[in-house]
Parts: C-alpha cells; sequence; structure tokens
C-alpha cells in the first residue's frame, strides 16, 4: 500500500464502501421476502364406521322423529320496518316527502298552510316609522353607572366596588400593523 497514492486510495475506499452497501441491500431486500405458507395437507378420510349405541333406558317417545318443515319463501316476509335496501346502498327511513302547497294557500293570512287557523292576522309593521325611545327609563332604586357613594362606585354587572382613584391605566401602542407582534410591556 506504500506504492499507491491518494488518489488511488481514495477510489478503493469508494468501491468498497459501494460493494458493502450492495450487500446490505440485497440483504434486507430478502428480509422483506416472505414465503407463501403452505395450508397443511387435510387428513385422510377414514372409511371406518364406528359403532353408535342407543342407551336403552330413554323412554320411547324419546326416539320419534323430529319433522323440520322448510320456511314458506314464495312470498317474501316484510320485516324491514320502513327500511329501504336496493342492493349495497342501505338507508334507516325512507325520504321524507315536503308537502307541496298551493299558492292560495301559502297567500292566505287566515290560516297556516297546513291548515291551522291563524286567530288573528298579521299586521304588516312599517319598520322606518316605529318610535324609539329617547332615554331609557330611570329607576329609582337602582343607581346608575359611574355613581360613587361611600368610597366605591357602581359598575353595571358588578354592583358597588373599591374606587381606587387611578381610574385604570392606557398607554399608547406603537405597531407597524403586524397584528402577530408584540406591543408594549405586559408588566
Amino acid at each position: 500500500m506504500k506504492n499507491m497514492n491518494a488518489k488511488t486510495k481514495k477510489w478503493l475506499a469508494v468501491t468498497g464502501c459501494l460493494a458493502l452497501c450492495a450487500v446490505l441491500v440485497v440483504l434486507i431486500g430478502q428480509q422483506f421476502n416472505h414465503t407463501k405458507p403452505v395450508d397443511d395437507p387435510l387428513p385422510l378420510q377414514s372409511s371406518e364406521v364406528s359403532d353408535v349405541t342407543v342407551d336403552p333406558n330413554l323412554p320411547d317417545n324419546a326416539e320419534k322423529e323430529v319433522i323440520v318443515t322448510p320456511p314458506d319463501i314464495s312470498q317474501p316476509a316484510s320485516t324491514d320496518n320502513g327500511a329501504v335496501s336496493n342492493g349495497t346502498e342501505q338507508t334507516i327511513q325512507r325520504d321524507v316527502s315536503k308537502p307541496e302547497y298551493t299558492e292560495e294557500q301559502l297567500k292566505d293570512p287566515t290560516q297556516k298552510p297546513d291548515g291551522e287557523k291563524v286567530t288573528e292576522p298579521p299586521k304588516p309593521v312599517d319598520h322606518d316609522k316605529v318610535e324609539k325611545p329617547k332615554d331609557t327609563p330611570k329607576n329609582d332604586n337602582q343607581p346608575q353607572g359611574g355613581e360613587t357613594k361611600d368610597g366605591k362606585i357602581y359598575v353595571p354587572g358588578f354592583g358597588w366596588i373599591d374606587d381606587e382613584g387611578g381610574g385604570g391605566q392606557g398607554t399608547v401602542g406603537e405597531s407597524d400593523g403586524d397584528i402577530n407582534k408584540q406591543v408594549g410591556n405586559m408588566d
């Protein structure tokens, strides 16, 4: 090996590695190649007749022949309870049929389309002319939001809470518009 130059040594090493890889690929491939299992042959049937013994202590009525009548298949029995079967497609229940109403039934204000009578016909309301209340009615017993008394402030939905004076803290955040970036510090 002293007479070989570096280039020859390198090519021998590469060739050896490739040969080793080829051998490994063949060995791994054989692991996936399974032989099909062979069925065991059936045992030979014996032509010997075994002796049958009858218990002599059995009563005579036990030896009567049992007659089984085959079911009548000339007419199919309907036990599907409404199920529909067309070959491979099955449904639990038949499709619901939507009732069809005439235009006269749909436009009659004195009854519903299914025939149920309406006690009072609906009155059309012009939504543009509905009067809106000017102020919300004040309840004398209930305090209004922001009202202070005895060092407490009334907040609707929370009731009377301690007025800590500061009214909260707010800062203006600077952002370049990316909603995924953190703005400010929550210390």
